[in-house]
């Protein structure tokens, strides 16, 4: 299993999936920041289903107009991009962005999501495909989002398979946000300086 923790080494896989860490922090950010809107006199459940609403919208808003596709085979909400031959699905996490631990969502797998699994193994070999990748032989990935107070975490992770309704072992895992980084500068901001302005005062006649 490939694991990917550094930014040289994100970047261009990111790129081979069509998408940018940039992009996908919009989602997660987008997501957090409904999970706290959730308040003590909303149902305890509300904080998870606020952000994976809000995650699931945000991948769509992010991507679709750059050539995504809205898919809800199997009733999974998620996005399909035709040309590569992948899905991606917003997905709570108990546990996400640990270089040494594989994430683990907060709700149970049922059988549409371990058949999306299982049916999207077919694009990791090209030489079994005879035709172009079909949406319901898409490979399936998740970007998980652990959120707990200022504790943000998020990885880019393609499943083997569901066993016991759970993620059962990785293809791949890229580490979006790990322990600690939501907690240092945005992630988001631009690193360069702030430009100076010289403001010309000059007395009115």
């Amino acid at each position: 299993m490939a694991v990917l923790a550094e930014e040289f080494e994100i970047a261009p896989r990111l790129e081979q999936l069509r998408v940018t860490k940039a992009e996908l922090l919009q989602v997660v950010r987008a997501a957090v920041g409904a999970r706290r809107n959730a308040t003590p006199f909303h149902p305890l459940s509300a904080g998870g289903l606020l952000a994976y609403l809000a995650g699931t919208e945000h991948l769509r808003r992010v991507f679709l107009p750059q050539g995504w596709q809205t898919c809800r085979r199997d009733n999974i909400e998620s996005i399909f991009h035709a040309e590569i031959g992948i899905k991606i699905v917003y997905q709570n996490a108990d546990r996400a962005g640990d270089p040494i631990c594989d994430p683990i969502a907060v709700s149970k797998k049922g059988a549409g999501a371990a058949r999306a699994v299982e049916l999207g193994q077919y694009d990791l070999f090209p030489e079994v495909r005879e035709q172009e990748v079909a949406e319901i032989t898409a490979a399936t990935w998740y970007l998980f989002v652990y959120a707990d107070g200022p504790d943000v975490r998020a990885e880019l992770s393609c499943p083997v398979a569901i066993n016991d309704e759970q993620f059962d072992q990785f293809h791949e895992r890229i580490l979006l946000v790990q322990k600690g980084d939501w907690e240092s500068p945005d992630p988001l901001a631009d690193d360069a300086p702030p430009v100076d302005f010289e403001v010309s005062v000059s007395r009115k006649n």
